[in-house]
Order: C-alpha cells, then sequence, then structure tokens
C-alpha cells in the first residue's frame, strides 16, 4: 500500500441539530433554565470561597412576565468571580469544560452544559462580565443553527452601564435572555416563588447562610405589579431523624452516607415533581443531582419521609466518563448496575418505616366536626383572610401607587375612601426626597381626624422610610377606624412645612366615594382541620401551599381541649383554639416581617429576630382573633 498522508487533526464537528436537541432535552421548562444559571453563579461564588475571598453571595433573578404566561425576559446576575474574553469565550463552548468539576473541584457545572443550552432553549442570549473593572459581552442566539459573537476588546464600564448591567460594583456575571421560544411559560407569581423556593436541586443555595437568592417578579398585566423576595427555603418540620449510617454499595464498594427523617405532616411525592419535599436527595460533590423515593414513589406511606443520599464516589465515577446521569440532566441514570444496587439498598432500610405508617394511616377516619366547629371554622378564615389583606396592603411593596406615577409633594394614599364600620383600614403617606432631604433619619409625619370623636387615627404617628422600589420616595402607613355611621371627615397629614389630606366616611366599601373591588378568589386560609398523627413536634401548622391550618390533637396537652374531629372538649376548649389559631396566623405575619426586614436582621441572632417578630404580629392581630372565637355561638 503507498504511503497515506493525512491532515492535522481537527476536532469532530457539531452537527446544529444535536446541539437544539440538547439544549431542549435539557431545558423544558424557564424553572430549568434558572436552575442551571443560578447553580452556575454558585459555583463561581464556590470558588471564590475555596481561594479564601470574601463575597457577598448574592444572586438576582428577574423575570419579567407578560400577557398570555409568557416570559418575555430573564436575568440572573451574581456579583462573583467574573470572567475576563478569553474565560468568557471557553464557557461558549459546547461541552466544554468551564467549572472546574474536571479537576475535583465542587461544583454542578458537569462538563461544561447549562449556560448554552439555557440560552439557546429559551431564545437570544447577552452575557455581560465584569472582572478586574473590564467588562467583556457575548451573544448567544439561533439563525438556523446556533451562533455566538464576542466583543472584540474588553474595556472599562462606566458608571451607567454598570448600572443598566445590574453590576454597580466590582466583579460579576449577568446573564440577559430574551425569551423568544413560545413554549417557554411563565406562571403567574403564586406558582412560580414555591417552584424556584422548592426545586430540589436549588435547596441548598436557597437554605445556604452565605447566599442571598433575590426574586425580582415584574408583571404588567397585574396591575404593574413589582415584587421583590428573598428566597428561603425551609425544611419540613420533623418529628425525628430516623436513620443516620454510613453504608457501602456491594460488590462496589462506594461508600455513602444515608440520612432519613419524617416529617410530621404529608409531603408530596417527587415522582414527575422536583418541587416536592418528600424523597431522598441524591447528592455529590456539592450538588444535588436528583429527588427520590425508588420504588414508594406512590405509595402515601413514603410521603412523610425525606432526607439525603451522600455518594463521594460518585463525582469521581462521572469524571471517569461512567454514564451515571440522564442525558437531560434528570436526575440519576437509574438503570446503570451501580445504581441499581444502592436503590436496592436503600430500600431495604427505608421499608419498614414505609411499612409502620402505612399501618397507621389505615386507622378509620373520624367523623366530621359539628356544624357549629365548622361555621366557627369558616368565620375565623374569612377573619384571617381579611387581615391578611389588610397586612399585606400596608406593608407589601403595593401601597397604592399605580404604575410609574410621580409623587411630588407629600400625599395620602388613596385620597378618598369609605370606612365600613368598626373595621380598621389601612393608608399610606409618600414623601419625596425633595422635601425629606439628605440625613440620616428616621423621620416622621403627624396625621390628624377632624373628626376624631367618630373617625380616629389609631396611629397618628407615622415613620416615613426608604420605599424599597423607588429610591427617591419615602413612605409609611397608617390605619383609620370608622365608629359611627354616615360620619365624615378629614384627615391631615403634615411633615415639616408641608400639609396633605385626604377625605373620608364611614359607608359600606362601593357606595360613595369608591368602586367597587371585585371579590377576591380564595384567599390564603382556606380551612382549619385536626391532624390525628402520633407523636406531633408542634401543636399547630400553617400549610402556605394548601392555605390550610392543622391543629395537632395528639400534641401533649391539646388531647385535653379537643377530640379528635376538632369538636370541644369543654368551654375552656376556646380560649386554647383561639390561641392555636392565633399562634398559625402569627408566625405567618411574623415571617414577612422578618423577610421584609421591619424586624432587623442580627448575624447570628435569627432566633432572636423571629421572637421579636412574633411579639410583634401577637400585639397587633391575636386580641382580634380571641375576640372573633369567643363572640361565636356554639
Amino acid at each position: 500500500m503507498n504511503e497515506i498522508k493525512f491532515e492535522e487533526p481537527q476536532d469532530l464537528p457539531i452537527d446544529a441539530r444535536i446541539t437544539l436537541q440538547l439544549s431542549y432535552a435539557t431545558i423544558g421548562y424557564l424553572y430549568d433554565a434558572i436552575v442551571e444559571l443560578v447553580t452556575n453563579s454558585d459555583d463561581s461564588y464556590k470558588r471564590l470561597e475555596r481561594d479564601g475571598i470574601a463575597d457577598k453571595g448574592e444572586i438576582r433573578i428577574r423575570v419579567r412576565r407578560v400577557k398570555g404566561g409568557k416570559c418575555e425576559r430573564l436575568e440572573v446576575i451574581d456579583f462573583a468571580e467574573g470572567m475576563n474574553k478569553e474565560k468568557l469565550e471557553k464557557a461558549l463552548i459546547f461541552a466544554g469544560e468551564a467549572s472546574g468539576f474536571e479537576h475535583g473541584k465542587s461544583v454542578r457545572g458537569l462538563f461544561g452544559r447549562g449556560l448554552k443550552e439555557a440560552i439557546i432553549a429559551l431564545g437570544k442570549g447577552e452575557i455581560y462580565s465584569i472582572k478586574d473593572d473590564k467588562l467583556s459581552i457575548a451573544e448567544v442566539w439561533i439563525d438556523k443553527k446556533p451562533r455566538r459573537r464576542l466583543i472584540e476588546k474588553a474595556y472599562t464600564p462606566t458608571e451607567e452601564e454598570r448600572e443598566e448591567i445590574g453590576i454597580t460594583e466590582g466583579n460579576g456575571t449577568a446573564v440577559r435572555i430574551i425569551v423568544t421560544n413560545d413554549k417557554i411559560k411563565c406562571p403567574d407569581l403564586k406558582t412560580f416563588l414555591p417552584q424556584i423556593t422548592n426545586h430540589y436541586a436549588l435547596r441548598d443555595i436557597n437554605s445556604a447562610t452565605d447566599r442571598k437568592v433575590i426574586l425580582e417578579f415584574e408583571s404588567p398585566e397585574k396591575h404593574d405589579l413589582k415584587m421583590v423576595k428573598t428566597i428561603s427555603y425551609e425544611a419540613p418540620m420533623t418529628k425525628e431523624k430516623l436513620v443516620d449510617q454510613s453504608i457501602k454499595i456491594p460488590a462496589y464498594g462506594d461508600n455513602i452516607e444515608l440520612r432519613i427523617y419524617e416529617s410530621d405532616h404529608k409531603l408530596e411525592s417527587p415522582y414527575n415533581n422536583p418541587f416536592a419535599k418528600a424523597g431522598l436527595l441524591i447528592k455529590t460533590a456539592g450538588a444535588i443531582l436528583d429527588n427520590q423515593l425508588f420504588k414508594y414513589q406512590s405509595e402515601n406511606g413514603a410521603f412523610f419521609f425525606f432526607g439525603e443520599v451522600s455518594w463521594p464516589n460518585l463525582a469521581e465515577r462521572l469524571r471517569k466518563g461512567e454514564a451515571l446521569l440522564d442525558l437531560s440532566r434528570a436526575g440519576i441514570e437509574w438503570r446503570q448496575e451501580v445504581c441499581q444496587v444502592l436503590k436496592s439498598e436503600i430500600e431495604k432500610i427505608i421499608e419498614p418505616f414505609v411499612e409502620e405508617k402505612r399501618r397507621q394511616l389505615e386507622v378509620k377516619p373520624p367523623r366530621k366536626p359539628s356544624e357549629k366547629v365548622s361555621k366557627l371554622n369558616r368565620a375565623l378564615c374569612s377573619l384571617l383572610n381579611r387581615l391578611a389583606k389588610e397586612h399585606f396592603s400596608e406593608t407589601r411593596l403595593d401601597t397604592g401607587l399605580v404604575g410609574d406615577e410621580k409623587i411630588k409633594d407629600l400625599t395620602i394614599k388613596p385620597p378618598y375612601a369609605n370606612l365600613e364600620i368598626e373595621k380598621e383600614r389601612p393608608f399610606s403617606v409618600y414623601a419625596p426626597l425633595t422635601i425629606v432631604g439628605i440625613g440620616s433619619g428616621p423621620y416622621q409625619a403627624e396625621v390628624k381626624s377632624s373628626n376624631p370623636a367618630h373617625i380616629q387615627v389609631l396611629n397618628p404617628t407615622v415613620t416615613l422610610q426608604p420605599h424599597r422600589e423607588r429610591p427617591l420616595l419615602y413612605y409609611g402607613n397608617f390605619r383609620v377606624l370608622g365608629k359611627t355611621d354616615k360620619e365624615e371627615a378629614t384627615l391631615t397629614c403634615t411633615f415639616s412645612e408641608h400639609i396633605a389630606t385626604a377625605n373620608v366616611r364611614v359607608a359600606p366599601l362601593g357606595k360613595i366615594g369608591t368602586r367597587k373591588k371585585p371579590k377576591a378568589k380564595g384567599g390564603f386560609f382556606q380551612g382549619i382541620e385536626a391532624d390525628r398523627g402520633v407523636n406531633p413536634s408542634q401543636r399547630v401548622r400553617y400549610d402556605e401551599s394548601s392555605g390550610m391550618i392543622w391543629i395537632y390533637v395528639k400534641f401533649p396537652g391539646i388531647s385535653e381541649y379537643f377530640e379528635d374531629n376538632l369538636n370541644f372538649k369543654s368551654e375552656t376548649s376556646r380560649p386554647m383554639y383561639a390561641e392555636l389559631i392565633g399562634e398559625a396566623f402569627c408566625r405567618f405575619i411574623a415571617r414577612d416581617y422578618v423577610e421584609k426586614g421591619e424586624v432587623p436582621r442580627i448575624p447570628g441572632g435569627e432566633v432572636e429576630a423571629v421572637t421579636i417578630a412574633m411579639n410583634k404580629a401577637q400585639a397587633e392581630y391575636l386580641h382580634q382573633i380571641h375576640d372573633a372565637v369567643l363572640r361565636q355561638r356554639l
């Protein structure tokens, strides 16, 4: 045979169709893209921390939802390492290794996948990365095939450019995606927030003390809703830790750390549900790769158990090229032999606990509570929903402003209002920075009623604080109570030499001066029921996902007051019932106080902050709940 000469070796080209298939297989929903981008940011922070570099640990998620549930734009911003042009170019190579995983680092970026798939599956992406005060920019999009374009030369960004990107100082990376894929939908905030809070792959990040994940959710179709929310994952309340042991995978020798807990209430199954809290998280090298109940995915008795399986050797196997992950990144490839052996071992350990729970659940359900107790439950849910609605109208960012309404002087919102007799109504005071001035504060305004005998201002001194959405605006809240039907008053607010007024009248809502508001569908609180679980860890719990308040009638001392169906055993049951409902409601309000910063968070004093917030909520609402229970005839 004649001597054959070859050209220089080249990388095998990847067909554009394969790239698209990989992207669509990886990113099927909006939350899939968020998982990839947020974990990339977390990886970047981990690399800084490994090198002993202090960081703020903040990750910002910005979502703009428009008509029809379409996501118009998605942004994820971090303030970690940042990338120079060379590093950014490397990050855009399909199947390129840019995260450090190949070199043994504890990161989730397996084999360079995530960033590109998120962009291509959603639409067109822009990446802005600042490293050592140099800005590098890249664009990624589809034009028959995946395309990319990088800036010719990195440069020092101006303050205005930094502000527009969202990285006002230091290093960091911002990924901005314009969503053109009509199949990618964005649910409303009520659905979307639990999704990114509870997604199994984000739980360690969302619960880490050295991370702060912030969601900025914008929805113009919902009255220009703009919500800023700190994401924090809360693990289920536990009765006890059932399993904490080390095992080895037979015939393979891989070391496994297994921890299993029992929840004090039933959780959702992880079967086709990445947000479910039941299940065992499969972890390796700082990443959560799956959530499983194995053969018990459809077994009610298993939905009380959660925990984690730490498998350090899995990372080593992946680095060696073993195909132990689902190609769409949907979890572990459980058909592989080593995975099947591990699955079998864990099923043996969890089986007796599932069997025991199954026997407990087979107990005959109790009769329904009496009609009088059911009526009281409905009345209390109505009260709690009204109190919650008033609380959030007072304290949330939605304080009465419409769109980009400009406030040029001291202003009361609403300027005209009806007061339902003997029902408190919140009002807001707004003051632009031009009249407040620049100083250390606090700033206080005074509110008076022209008819205090019949229309009373409950908190006449109003503390003005910076508005979270509008940095040039200060605001505060006050409450007004109408005592006598058909009485009128002028509310006058004074701050320095500035004066604002509002006119009010005691009359049914919607008759005079205000438009009738549509009735809210549902509410925060949907019902009150008894939980007969054995050995509960708490006496009452509010489940925000279902809107139910659960009273644990088997909790020590509680059984003296209530039957299994929540019927009262004696007249002394009334105050205990009010105390339990008040505890659940005030805990719900207290968490909001802490999240919004109305109760200061002191590093290391988180428990104290919650206690202060709980006391604040009880002082505000507990007496109203007690009054409602004691007035109800049984």
